[in-house]
C-alpha cells in the first residue's frame, strides 16, 4: 500500500475526530515534508517504512538549512517530527503496521528562553510606591504586589490563597495547586507578614458583602479576585508607577527568582519556592545572573581596558 494514500486517510481521520482546522493544516504541511523526504529516499510503500528511515528524517531535519542559510529552528524540527510520529503511531494503531517505526524518536528539546522583563530593585521599589495605602483598593493592591514579589507565586495561585492558608506568625503561605501532591508551602518575609496582618484587620473586612468565602484578595463585590483581576492590578499599578517596561504578573516571578539568585540563594531552594518540578526550569535564572555578571565584568574589570 502506498504511503501517500495513507496520508489522505490519516487527515480524514483527524477531521472525523474533530481536530481543529489549524491542527489538520499543520499535519498536512508536516506530512507533505515527510513524504517528500521519503520519496528522496525511494520509500514509497508501507512495507519500506522502517525505524531507520524515520531516524534518517530526524537527522536530515537536524542539519537542514533554511532559504536564508540558517539552521532549521529547534521548534520547527520538533513540530515536523511530532507530525511524523503521530502518523506512524496511527499506522500502528490502525494495524497497517505491526510495529511503530517512530516510537523511539525523541523530539528535540526546545531551548528555554531568558525572561524578557526583569525589574531592578529600584524599579521594584518604585512599583511598590504606586498604590495609595490610604484607600482600601490601594492597600489591597499593594498586598498583591508584595506577596507576588516576596514569594514568586503564579497569579492563579495568588487568586486561590485563603486566609486559612496563612501562617503570619511563622511567616508561611500554603499554596494550593488543585492537585494535592503538588501543594507547597512558601515563606513570607516578616515585613510582608505584618502588611498582610494589617490588611486582614483593617482593610479586607470593608470588601466583604454577605457571605465570606475566605479568600485573601477580594474584588469590589466581596468575591474572590480571579487570576485576570490579579493581572489587571499589576498592569494598573505599573502604569501608575510610570514604569515603561511591559510588566505582567510573571514579571514578579522572574524578578523574585533572579534577585534571590543574585544574592546567593541555592538553585534548589529557588526551585522549591517556585514549585518547579524540574531543576532545569529553575536553572534559566542562573543564565540571567551570569549575563549580569558578564556585563559587570566588561564594565569594571581592568583587564577589559588593557
Amino acid at each position: 500500500m502506498k504511503i501517500i494514500d495513507l496520508v489522505v486517510l490519516y487527515l480524514q481521520h483527524l477531521a472525523i475526530l474533530g481536530r481543529a482546522r489549524l491542527t489538520i493544516r499543520a499535519a498536512k504541511y508536516g506530512l507533505r515534508d515527510f513524504t517528500r523526504f521519503l520519496e528522496e529516499m525511494d520509500v514509497f510503500y508501507l512495507s519500506e517504512l522502517r525505524a531507520e528511515v524515520v531516524s534518517e528524517y530526524q537527522q536530515e531535519l537536524a542539519f537542514r538549512l533554511t532559504s536564508k542559510g540558517t539552521m532549521l529552528a529547534i521548534r520547527s524540527q520538533s513540530q515536523l517530527l511530532a507530525v511524523a510520529k503521530n502518523f506512524t503511531r496511527y499506522l500502528k494503531e490502525e494495524e497497517y503496521l505491526l510495529s511503530d517505526p517512530g516510537v523511539k524518536i525523541q523530539l528535540p528539546r526546545k531551548p528555554r528562553r531568558l525572561p524578557k522583563v526583569i525589574l531592578s530593585s529600584t524599579e521594584m521599589r518604585q512599583l511598590m510606591k504606586g498604590p495609595d495605602l490610604r484607600s482600601n483598593n490601594g492597600f489591597r493592591n499593594r498586598i498583591v504586589l508584595e506577596v507576588l514579589y516576596d514569594t514568586g507565586i503564579r497569579r492563579a495561585e495568588m487568586a486561590g490563597i485563603k486566609t486559612r492558608d496563612l501562617d503570619l506568625d511563622g511567616g508561611y503561605i500554603h499554596i494550593r495547586s488543585g492537585k494535592g501532591d503538588k501543594d507547597r508551602v512558601v515563606p513570607l518575609s516578616t515585613r510582608v507578614s505584618d502588611l498582610v496582618r494589617s490588611y486582614l484587620l483593617s482593610v479586607r473586612p470593608a470588601f466583604i458583602q454577605g457571605k465570606d468565602h475566605g479568600y485573601l484578595i477580594l474584588n469590589r463585590w466581596g468575591e474572590r479576585m480571579n487570576a485576570h483581576g490579579i493581572w489587571a492590578i499589576v498592569k494598573r499599578c505599573s502604569v501608575q508607577a510610570g514604569i515603561k517596561k511591559n510588566i505582567s504578573t510573571h514579571t514578579f516571578r522572574h524578578t523574585c527568582a533572579t534577585h534571590m539568585m543574585k544574592h546567593g540563594a541555592p538553585v534548589r531552594h529557588v526551585q522549591e519556592l517556585l514549585g518547579h518540578e524540574s531543576l532545569e526550569s529553575t536553572q534559566i535564572y542562573t543564565k540571567v545572573t551570569i549575563n549580569d555578571l558578564k556585563e559587570v565584568h566588561a564594565r569594571c574589570h581592568p583587564g577589559e581596558r588593557l
